[in-house]
């Protein structure tokens, strides 16, 4: 969904009303023809609003902010007017990971935490990597100097904004938000970045919010900017560099430690052969990269799809579905709702529904009262026609639904999750290469040399059996749920071939 397609079906004016009052679109209108109490209510919360934000003084000096991943984080007096917004201090009550401390106790730390980490990471990007416009030369100068000073402030703009847009639970509802109201936390942020009080912040200092979405949607022909967004949205990238770091530190799951500091020092800024800035790696730093994106898969098998962590957050998405189509939100109730609710909000929101299986799902959250596992497999096991039915359901929440209904006649009694984590092996294997030295240097993929082989075999072999399939119930109908999943979706009686991998991967 792009700017104008977002804009043009959407009330702006509605929807800021929803934000700063939590009520119905229907309730507001309505009060607002009637006037009267009801109508003075709404006008007197939202002076109330505007008085606690007006209450903030506009920063003069530089800070810093004392960081346990990065230590101390600098932040220019804009961008502490930045960070002191509603819109960003919503994320200080925003879990990084959802409900994914209900498995690991340390997992609390918040996106607004790793938004400072990843402003943090794009500051020590403008300071440490080099850039080179003729490779034949080899001359490498400091990356500060091809960004003026503006396209550094927007950098650092970007870095600190591109997760402003997250619901509650983080990436836990995105799923039921984009089947209900074809939203994701990209559309949320663009609406805050580009309608709110954050959007006069920007342009008070002096940045053009627009710009700042040309990065983060990629829609620019700047090769600037578009260099710029390949730091924030690239196999990788710095957002996965710093939620790498700060999901194992916080979590404890240590396996998401590399040596970051490397991988920056030996990335470089070339002119590729279409003739835009691309960032590259000089190939010395193979083993330093092999540790990034080995750390990510390997947090993804013991952290990210931990079978409870999975559970939970099936819990939430499927409950927040139902308690969008028990309300009939509208896309303007969904911007408006989810751009102000934390995760207390959330959860005390779906403890309200009417919904029997609905208001269970958020007490067992609460009281750490999950199903058991009563089925688990790997993707690749299964029959083409079951294997093709159970990808359909990463797109269509009816097909998950109605087979979750086959399987129990009790409401909300079963819960299928279907696993397909984005490992990113065919991007990461066209990650450029420096190869060369003194005479110059040549750009290669990693994938054509010899030293990226065994990462990629190694990718592969992971995006062929992370994939999986998993079935959760009470642990008193686990048996028969198996037996009927079993029927439903037959494996298949020979291995997937090797032949058929490709297929397989084009999912």
């Amino acid at each position: 969904m792009g700017l104008t397609a977002l804009q043009s079906d959407t009330d702006v004016n509605a929807i800021q009303f929803i934000r700063l009052t939590g009520l119905r679109e229907n309730e507001i209108n309505t009060a607002k023809k009637e006037g009267g109490e009801k109508w003075s209510r709404i006008d007197q919360s939202i002076r109330e609003h505007k008085r606690l934000i007006g209450m903030g003084e506009k920063h003069t000096r530089q800070k810093a902010i004392q960081d346990p991943v990065h230590g101390a984080i600098i932040l220019e007096p804009w961008e502490l007017d930045v960070v002191s917004t509603w819109e960003m201090l919503r994320l200080r009550y925003v879990m990084q990971l959802g409900p994914a401390h209900i498995v690991y106790p340390g997992a609390t730390h918040t996106r607004f935490q790793h938004c400072l980490g990843t402003n943090f990471l794009a500051q020590k990007s403008i300071r440490v990597v080099n850039y080179c416009e003729d490779l034949e030369g080899g001359c490498f100068k400091p990356f500060s100097d091809l960004l003026d000073d503006y396209q550094k402030k927007l950098f650092r703009a970007a870095a600190l904004l591109h997760d402003v847009g997250h619901p509650p639970t983080s990436h836990t509802i995105e799923y039921a938000l984009k089947s209900w109201a074809g939203l994701d936390h990209v559309d949320l942020g663009e609406f805050l970045i580009l309608n709110s009080g954050l959007t006069d912040t920007l342009r008070q200092n002096g940045i053009d919010p627009r710009d700042i979405m040309s990065i983060i949607r990629r829609k620019t022909d700047d090769p600037i900017l578009n260099l710029l967004a390949d730091f924030l949205d690239h196999p990788l990238d710095i957002d996965k560099t710093d939620y790498l770091i700060r999901d194992a530190h916080f979590s404890g799951v240590q396996l998401g430690v590399f040596p970051a500091e490397r991988v920056l020092l030996t990335n470089r800024v070339v002119m590729g052969k279409e003739e835009k800035y691309v960032r590259a790696f000089m190939l010395k730093a193979i083993s330093s990269l092999e540790a990034l994106i080995l750390s990510r898969n390997w947090m993804f098998s013991d952290l990210y799809l931990h079978h409870a962590v999975k559970l939970a957050e099936a819990l939430t998405s499927k409950a927040t579905y139902f308690r969008m189509e028990e309300e009939g939100l509208s896309k303007n109730e969904c911007i408006g709702l989810f751009t102000r609710m934390n995760d207390g909000d959330l959860y005390r929101w779906l403890s309200e529904s009417d919904i029997a299986f609905v208001r269970e799902y958020a007490a067992r959250i609460r009281y750490r009262r999950l199903f058991k596992v009563a089925f688990s497999k790997s993707l690749a096991s299964f029959e083409p026609s079951a294997k093709k039915e159970l990808f359909s359901m990463l797109t269509r929440i009816q097909t998950l639904i109605e087979a979750e209904n086959e399987l129990s006649e009790k409401p909300g009694s079963v819960v299928i999750d279907v696993v397909v984590p984005d490992l990113g092996a065919k991007s990461l294997s066209k990650i450029p290469l420096l190869v060369g030295g003194e005479q110059g240097f040549d750009i290669v993929s990693l994938d054509e040399t010899n030293e990226g082989y065994p990462l990629l075999q190694t990718l592969r072999q992971q995006t062929r059996t992370i994939p999986s399939v998993r079935v959760y119930s009470d642990p008193s109908i686990a048996g028969v749920i198996q037996r009927k999943f079993e029927r439903m979706f037959p494996v298949a009686d020979m291995p997937l071939h090797r032949d058929d991998e490709h297929d397989f991967l084009e999912y």
